[in-house]
């Protein structure tokens, strides 16, 4: 039941291998869209700068997951609520099953600021995935889903938890 459900969140790379895991708390799910609410908690146990502004142990991660589109959105807040930003992961839809909530990663990115500027990121290897590893058919949606992503920073309407 959303609100109580601990899951466990896992980022796999493209040949379905788990790249990192963690848990949260399922705070909506409705059909094809999963609301999760994790705190940070890096594997180095210190903060990860991107696009300089610094993700710190204890921020609050609302991660927005999807069914149905190649992308999610984490809005990022520190504790005391401050908005950091939205990292923007371009994906395969997400999967939800047995508590496990699963996506597939397509490298490529989008940091958007809380003044709503915004940064493409790892481009170059997204580019080397799309020319080796990726199915012809996933390049072209990646794209479209990272043009969707910028039109929504730019309309000022990622999601907000």
């Amino acid at each position: 039941m959303a609100g109580d459900e601990q899951v466990v969140v896992q980022k796999l790379d493209y040949s379905r291998e788990v790249i990192l895991s963690w848990t949260g708390q399922l705070v909506e799910a409705t059909e094809g869209r999963w609301v999760v609410r994790a705190v940070f908690a890096p594997r180095s146990g210190n903060e990860v700068v991107v696009d300089g502004v610094a993700l710190r142990p204890s921020d609050v991660f609302t991660e927005f997951y999807f069914g149905d589109r190649c992308y999610n959105v984490m809005h990022v807040a520190g504790p005391d609520g401050a908005v950091r930003g939205w990292y923007c992961n371009v994906a395969l839809p997400a999967r939800f099953e047995s508590g496990v909530l699963s996506y597939v990663d397509l490298a490529l990115d989008l940091f958007v600021h809380p003044d709503w500027r915004h940064t493409v990121l790892d481009a170059d290897e997204f580019d080397d995935l799309a020319a080796s590893v990726y199915e012809p058919a996933d390049v072209p949606r990646a794209r479209a889903a990272l043009e969707d992503l910028v039109q929504m920073a730019l309309g000022r309407s990622l999601p907000v938890p």
